[in-house]
């Protein structure tokens, strides 16, 4: 019974948040919904506790421990509470050689992709550039003797240029968006250029200076 009611819960849960898309059933719905939900979730505790309570009557510790069993084709509780560690290790070690496997295939994915990634100077440059913007950008800033303003925008990024350094171990990220006041209060724009490592993801140098980028 109860799984019914678990079932026609879902459903009506569904139905009202389809009715609240019209404002004239909205009030209702909501309601309605929340005893829905209520109600739905009542049950499908009482569901669960009776599923476990008929495992557990069958001889099993558990649902859970009921369906290891079903999986490794045992149907005798006894039978299964002897065999049942041995096959939890086995499936466990499964798991860990299918997970190991996985991660392996997905690294060597990877590198392959990087190899391929690192021949390309858009490609390599832009795949760091986020990561080098958030980490270089605090390190120009701290070269202000004064104020500080930003000039970047969507369309002209803080670090617009780049130069590739040996095997692309590291890059060099260079703009001009930023203006500093001097000590007479002028606004001076200064250009800025950051090394950052791409194999640790830091700022390796910054060096700013008075002057703009060569259009």
């Amino acid at each position: 019974m109860w799984v019914g009611i678990s079932i026609l819960g879902i459903f009506y849960v569904l139905a009202m948040v389809f009715l609240a898309l019209f404002k004239r059933c909205r009030k209702f719905a909501l309601w309605t919904g929340l005893v829905a939900v209520a109600v739905t979730l009542t049950s499908m505790t009482v569901t669960g506790s009776q599923i476990n309570a008929e495992a557990r009557a069958a001889g099993y510790d558990s649902v859970a421990d009921q369906r290891d069993a079903q999986r490794a084709g045992i149907t005798d509780p006894a039978v299964w509470h002897s065999q049942r560690e041995a096959y939890l290790k086995t499936w466990a070690a499964e798991k860990m050689r299918k997970e190991a496997t996985a991660k392996a295939t997905k690294d060597q994915e990877r590198t392959q992709a990087d190899a391929i990634c690192r021949e390309d100077f858009n490609c390599w440059s832009n795949k760091f550039n986020r990561a080098a913007t958030k980490a270089c950008a605090p390190q120009v800033e701290r070269a202000a003797k004064n104020n500080f303003e930003w000039t970047d925008s969507f369309t002209s990024p803080k670090f617009p240029r780049a130069a590739i350094n040996g095997n692309g171990a590291s890059i060099t990220y260079v703009g001009d968006a930023i203006k500093m006041q001097n000590g007479f209060g002028a606004w001076i724009i200064m250009t800025y250029e950051c090394d950052f490592d791409t194999v640790a993801g830091s700022v390796v140098s910054v060096r700013v200076n008075p002057g703009q980028l060569a259009k």
